[in-house]
């Protein structure tokens, strides 16, 4: 009797089909596997496909795999399988991505990313992974492309999805940048962080109509923040297109809340831009802005002193001018005068200085910033700027001390004459500094200032020995008359203590008036001489012609 057939038997491919899926698991992944036979599991597989656990195993295995030819075969089958066989959408596409993460091959790398893209409304995970392939650093063009189409095409873009592509796609050639853009573009609203990565799109090296479509895009907002401005600022400023700064430049009035950086822009605008017709709307728009607050004004009087654009700050104090009553808006403006005085130039200069002079005999701060920039300012014009403004406005001995200091440091003429006149009515005995400097043009024999100097001691010599001292070099070296009259006049005061030396080189010196050596010759006779004193006066006397000097019985 003939034994009975079991199924598989019957059907031998039906038994080859059940212990296939184990082989394939052991001979796919397996390096001591043969080519051949490799090949042989490959081709038995695809003919049992319609058997889901050699679908499962093909995709168990796929990460395994080392060699290059059975991986490329295995991804090829894999690929040419409908998704709906697939027990696991997630398994399938984690083999995929295990396979991405080790390859070094672009175009496979590509091809995977392709066909997980196609997963991506299957598989929400996979979003994640796209950004992630973005942000590798060693993507070639291609494969960035295809990560960004694969992020556009997600049904909703977040704010941080769009940042990470704009980042990751701006060393990328134009289309690139054009597809980033576009994914930002979705988003529902462009917050900071969108606002800076969009930032090295709008360069003059990028592609014209996409620095265009970037400003079309913020001037159709219509309310933007402030965070803006210096992307806007970036156009105007370095973009060589008229029409992407004309874009800029009325997108700019879209800004709100307006802060001091809008008015600075426009200010900026408004006098350096090449085009008459950008500069005239700039100024137009300043007349059109709403008024700032005091906070805002503050703030842009502290520009004043960070903004090295030649007339901006002129532009600033224009629009601060009818606010310097405010007392946070002056404090700003003297502070930032105060940083570096000497980088503005003589238009600039005199504007801020008019602008702050008018509080220097009530702010004791601003007189000192004023009065402390006339010592530094290596310009002798705008030295005699702060002066001609500030000094009719303090009181001269209020800021003496200044005074003297300037004084001693000037070198022009000029200035030097301002500041004599300003110290030369104070009394040297109830503000003793004076005596020093007094004293010192005194004894120069080019100061212009020597006989008011005399004038201003011969008061005073009692109570002081620089005066003594002062009077007794111009009376032993100098011969013009009328000094030496006023410095006789303190000299003899009674209370002097007086040189025979000085008091004989008078009498000596013929080109001295008369008068004067006699009241030398008196004063000699009230001292107690010595020897060598009497001797020296005998012979003095003896070369004087007659009854030129009279002297006692």
């Amino acid at each position: 009797m003939a034994a009975k057939k079991t199924p598989a038997a019957k059907n031998p491919d039906a038994g080859a089909a059940k212990s296939l899926p184990g082989l394939l698991r052991s001979v796919l992944a397996s390096p001591q596997s043969e080519q051949v036979i490799k090949s042989q599991m490959l081709g038995m597989a695809r003919k049992n496909l319609h058997v889901p656990e050699v679908v499962e195993a093909l995709v168990e295995s796929l990460p395994k795999v080392k060699d290059k030819e059975t991986r490329d075969a295995l991804l090829g089958l894999i690929a040419s399988i409908d998704t709906s066989r697939f027990a696991s959408i997630e398994g399938l596409h984690d083999a995929f991505i295990g396979v991405f993460k080790n390859e070094k091959e672009r175009a496979v790398r590509t091809a995977l990313m392709a066909r997980l893209q196609e997963g991506l409304h299957q598989d929400e995970r996979l979003a994640g992974f796209f950004l992630d392939v973005l942000a590798e650093p060693v993507l070639n063009d291609q494969e960035r492309q295809a990560a960004v189409q694969a992020v556009a095409s997600l049904a909703t873009v977040s704010e941080a999805t769009a940042i990470l592509a704009l980042k990751r796609c701006q060393g990328g050639d134009a289309s690139i940048q054009s597809t980033a853009v576009a994914l930002a573009e979705r988003c529902p609203a462009w917050g900071d962080g969108l606002v800076g990565a969009l930032e090295p799109y709008l360069d003059i090296k990028r592609d014209k109509g996409l620095r265009l479509r970037i400003l079309q895009r913020l001037a159709k907002a219509k309310s933007l923040t402030p965070a803006y401005v210096p992307l806007l600022a970036q156009v105007l400023r370095n973009d060589p297109d008229e029409s992407a700064r004309g874009s800029a430049l009325e997108t700019l009035q879209f800004i709100k809340p307006w802060g001091g950086e809008v008015i600075e822009q426009l200010l900026w605008t408004g006098s350096k831009d090449a085009s008459i017709p950008l500069r005239k709307r700039a100024v137009a728009l300043q007349a059109e802005g709403p008024e700032l607050s005091e906070e805002q004004l503050t703030a842009l009087a502290g520009q004043l002193g960070s903004d090295r654009s030649t007339g901006v700050r002129t532009g600033i104090l224009g629009v601060l001018k009818d606010y310097a009553r405010v007392a946070k808006v002056r404090e700003a403006v003297a502070e930032a005068f105060a940083s570096n005085p000497s980088v503005f130039d003589d238009g600039e200069f005199r504007a801020l200085v008019d602008f702050l002079a008018p509080y220097a005999g009530r702010d004791a701060g601003i007189r000192t910033r004023l009065l402390k920039a006339a010592e530094t300012l290596p310009k002798a014009s705008q030295r005699n700027t702060v002066l001609e403004l500030v000094l009719p406005k303090v009181k001269a001995d209020a800021v003496l001390e200044s005074l003297l200091r300037l004084f001693r440091k000037e070198r022009d003429a000029g200035i030097r004459q301002t500041l004599f006149t300003l110290l030369k009515p104070l009394s040297v005995d109830r503000h003793p500094a004076l005596v020093k400097v007094f004293c010192a043009e005194l004894t120069e024999p080019s100061s212009p200032f020597r006989l008011d100097c005399a004038g201003a001691l011969v008061t005073s010599p009692e109570s002081h020995e620089e005066i003594v001292a002062a009077f007794e070099d111009v009376l032993a070296n100098d011969s013009d008359r009328e000094l030496i009259r006023t410095c006789l006049d303190g000299y003899l005061r009674p209370n002097v203590e007086k040189s025979f030396e000085v008091l004989v080189g008078v009498v000596r010196n013929e080109i001295v008036d008369t008068g004067s050596r006699q009241r030398c010759l008196d004063e000699i006779f009230k001292l107690e001489l010595n020897a060598a004193q009497q001797k020296e006066l005998t012979g003095v006397l003896s070369g004087i012609k007659p009854d030129t000097l009279r002297t006692p019985k």
